[in-house]
């Protein structure tokens, strides 16, 4: 009994001095260009191209084991997109003294950075040859800290004063011109947050001791909207609507998805 006891308790002792035996942190500077891409979840809303950009950032993992982890860490997210959408607004003409009031529709390509925060779970292969595969999950945390677009905008309809009277107004097909605008800034039409899905895969090729290669692929999805602000509503024939003389609105509604290669050196 006592041999027995003294063979498990070796065997214990052993066994929690392998668990112990793995570096607790490892960390990671990574590059990551990603194709991105702003989802409508509206149909007056029509989705455009997608935008080719550039990201980085540092992972940190608290490894409870060799095999699994905690994963976080600091993103700067350059991410973006196209849509197409109708929009009421103002333009002031050559020599007027006021805005008129227009309708517009506005191809806007969005250019957005984010600061994001992942909480994630990260489960590792043992090493095979030099060579260990991973995967990660979780949710992404992302604070806007950049808002600005490129616009081209095709003028539709302008108010204008019925002359029989005066204090009434209606609208027409609009001569003004199309315009482009570039570099726009547009923080006022973006909200502060964006939450998303983090699903990613990859491997760690060994240099020597601590340091290795890390290559990898993530699908960041976005859960929440993304804009603020309204657009101007049509009928079914792509029209603009009017009540009461005014044009109609409604919510502008996206979600900002990405696909992102990941490289980086693991310390």
């Amino acid at each position: 009994m006592k041999k027995s006891i003294l063979i498990a308790l070796t065997a214990l002792i052993c066994a929690i001095g392998q668990a112990q035996d793995f570096k607790p942190w490892k960390i990671a500077l990574h590059v990551d260009p990603n194709v991105s891409w702003m989802k409508p979840n509206n149909n007056q809303i029509e989705q455009g191209g997608t935008s080719i950009k550039f990201g980085f950032g540092i992972a940190v993992d608290k490894m409870f084991t060799e095999n699994y982890a905690f994963g976080t860490g600091l993103n700067i997210l350059n991410t973006g997109g196209q849509l197409t959408y109708l929009y009421s607004g103002g333009y002031k003409k050559d020599g007027a003294t006021s805005n008129t009031p227009v309708i517009g529709e506005r191809n806007r390509t969005y250019n957005l950075k984010y600061l994001e925060i992942p909480l994630t779970l990260k489960l590792r292969t043992n090493e095979i040859g030099y060579i260990t595969y991973w995967a990660q999950f979780g949710i992404g945390l992302g604070f806007n800290i950049g808002a600005k677009a490129d616009d081209e905008v095709k003028f539709l309809k302008e108010e204008f004063v019925v002359s029989e009277n005066p204090t009434d107004s209606d609208w027409k097909d609009s001569e003004i011109i199309s315009r482009l605008y570039d570099d726009v800034e547009i923080k006022d039409d973006i909200g502060l947050f964006r939450t998303s899905l983090i699903v990613a895969a990859g491997i760690e090729y060994n240099l020597s001791g601590n340091a290795s290669i890390v290559a990898g692929i993530t699908f960041n999805n976005g859960f929440n909207n993304v804009l603020k602000g309204d657009g101007a509503a049509t009928d079914d024939a792509d029209n603009p609507t009017f009540t009461n003389g005014k044009p109609d609105n409604f919510k502008l509604k996206a979600i900002n998805n990405m696909m992102m290669l990941n490289v980086g050196v693991l310390f």
